[in-house]
């Protein structure tokens, strides 16, 4: 009877600290939606928002392909997609501020970019890892382009490796510069 009254108060004990916990993740997502939702008049400048249309796209079509090289295109946009979704939502919007910026406009209005370019800083090693993990992948792709003979494939591959070290040598450390700079500024 003990083990059983220990057992239950485990249980519910369990269940509360997890409830409160899901509160708490809650408030946490909810301040973030309601932040990404005051930047998305930071507009991702279009040529970023074009180039990843046409990653999207291409890939995609290339998930349709028979063989290895359509099993490993799905491979690379099951990893791919989720991580667009990260850098539409916080890593890219900062950069559309550049513009401003570079003119020495700045206003109240710019504030909530430091907040994803800080999201974008504390993240930066899990969106390295995911790229390590998309190139990884796209090499599977490769090899299987190369044995099946679609160059076209092996061309997207240099490509979106390309795309991927452009962000990480360039696109991430200006996004977190502009938060930087917009703390000393504001």
């Amino acid at each position: 009877m003990k083990t059983i009254f220990y057992f239950t108060t485990v249980l519910f004990l369990t269940h509360i600290s997890v409830h409160a916990q899901d509160q708490k993740d809650s408030t946490a997502v909810k301040k973030d939606k309601q932040i990404i939702k005051k930047t998305m008049k930071f507009k991702i400048p279009s040529s970023l928002q074009e180039e990843h249309k046409e990653l999207h796209h291409t890939l995609e079509k290339f998930t349709q392909l028979p063989g290895k090289t359509g099993i490993a295109a799905k491979e690379v946009a099951k990893l791919l997609h989720p991580h667009f979704i990260k850098e539409e939502e916080y890593a890219l919007p900062p950069l559309g501020l550049l513009v401003d910026l570079s003119k020495g406009k700045i206003s109240d209005e710019m504030k909530p970019a430091i907040v994803l370019s800080d999201k974008l800083k504390q993240g930066l090693q899990q969106m390295l890892s995911e790229h390590q993990q998309i190139v990884a992948s796209l090499e599977k792709l490769k090899k299987a382009a190369n044995e099946e003979n679609y160059p076209d494939v092996l061309q997207f591959t240099e490509t979106l490796k390309l795309h991927a070290q452009t962000e990480e040598q360039v696109l991430y450390p200006t996004a977190i510069l502009i938060g930087e700079y917009l703390k000393l500024k504001l």
